[in-house]
């Protein structure tokens, strides 16, 4: 598994502010699009091509598409966030869902909903803005490798060591990409300096 930290200076502006507990819901949104379009440039960046050939109004002339399809798949809910520039960036991509709650008596991620396109040969990128125990992106991952995708990547915006290295031991062959690696969880397993409850401060809720 690779680590890519994502040392882009746009990034490093926009994490200040989507810190910031004052920042409000609509700025929130915004915040979240354009810190998406900067980890999704970098997670695209060795992706396949392949030859083919266009004409511009005044020749043909050969060019580079993708050469595999592309799929998403966000975690519920607060995966949503990076869906949008996602699409922005690549809007043939198809899209699927996971729904992950966790265990109240055992701690650990429950499914409550899936709904995957065909994936098989497609580059997937999860998307969840948060790693912090690695628990739910080791489900996600897991889940997906059973319909063999080219490759899986997963994006979020923070993460922790703790769930890093979770991954790392079990994924070996995973890239993650994200802005910034913080310093750990605190008993509630809230990374920490992070971001807070990062669906409540997307979706307004509490």
């Amino acid at each position: 598994m690779a680590l890519h930290i994502v040392n882009h200076p746009l990034g490093e502006n926009i994490l200040v502010s989507l810190r910031n507990r004052d920042t409000t819901v609509a700025e929130y949104h915004a915040l979240c699009r354009r810190i998406g379009v900067v980890l999704f440039v970098k997670a695209c960046e060795n992706l396949d091509l392949k030859l083919t050939t266009t004409e511009t109004p005044l020749c043909k002339c050969e060019g580079k598409i993708l050469a595999n399809p592309i799929a998403l798949v966000p975690i519920l809910r607060a995966g949503l966030a990076l869906l949008a520039p996602a699409l922005d960036l690549i809007p043939e991509a198809s899209v699927g869902y996971f729904g992950l709650r966790r265990s109240e008596k055992e701690g650990h991620p429950e499914p409550y909903y899936q709904n995957l396109p065909p994936i098989a040969d497609a580059n997937v990128f999860i998307l969840d803005p948060m790693i912090a125990t690695g628990s739910t992106a080791s489900f996600a991952i897991r889940a997906l490798q059973k319909f063999q995708p080219k490759s899986i990547g997963f994006i979020s915006i923070l993460a922790a060591p703790e769930g890093i290295r979770h991954l790392m031991d079990k994924f070996p062959h995973i890239d993650i990409y994200t802005i910034a690696l913080d310093r750990g969880l605190d008993e509630k397993n809230f990374i920490l300096p992070g971001l807070g409850d990062f669906g409540d401060r997307f979706h307004g809720t509490t």
